[in-house]
């Protein structure tokens, strides 16, 4: 395997951790107002689970927007220190939701109502950051060392 390609699958799977580290973020949310959403009672209605699935899919893609940049920088320097441990990532994923937090209460209008779902918000994150960690993280700066310890085939 090439230097190339190991960056590049790398990339991949940063991509697809970040991604489904958002999603697991949102379906905690609402996991959390299952009960509040209709769901358990034995009497569901059919529209309210599409437009769950559908704010489950919205939410992702607004959170995933406010969330890029602070993910990034902390994903760019676990992988640079080779940073691997599980509370890093938990404590990465709270710090990010809490740039949610932040960045979303700044685009808030000064009329428009404030939802108390900030601790929620750090919770999920807190979530999403393990999701990463399972997905990704684990092997964070792996790529570093392999390619320090393979010397390049030399075209001799």
């Amino acid at each position: 395997m090439t230097r190339l390609f190991g960056v590049l699958l790398r990339l991949v799977v940063i991509l697809v951790g970040y991604s489904l580290a958002v999603l697991m973020a949102v379906l905690f949310i609402h996991v959390l107002a299952w009960g509040s959403l209709g769901f358990g009672s034995g009497t569901e209605d059919p529209v309210a689970q599409w437009a769950t699935a559908i704010s489950v899919l919205l939410s992702t893609l607004f959170i995933s927007y406010y969330a890029f940049l602070p993910s990034a920088v902390l994903i760019t320097i676990s992988e640079m220190r080779a940073i691997r441990s599980w509370l890093y990532f938990a404590l990465s994923g709270g710090a990010v939701a809490l740039c949610v937090v932040v960045l979303r209460a700044m685009d808030r209008t000064a009329d428009s109502a404030v939802v108390p779902v900030d601790a929620v918000t750090i919770a999920a994150g807190l979530a999403g950051g393990i999701a990463y960690w399972l997905i990704a993280g684990r092997n964070a700066g792996g790529w570093r060392q392999r390619n320090l310890s393979a010397p390049e085939p030399s075209e001799s």
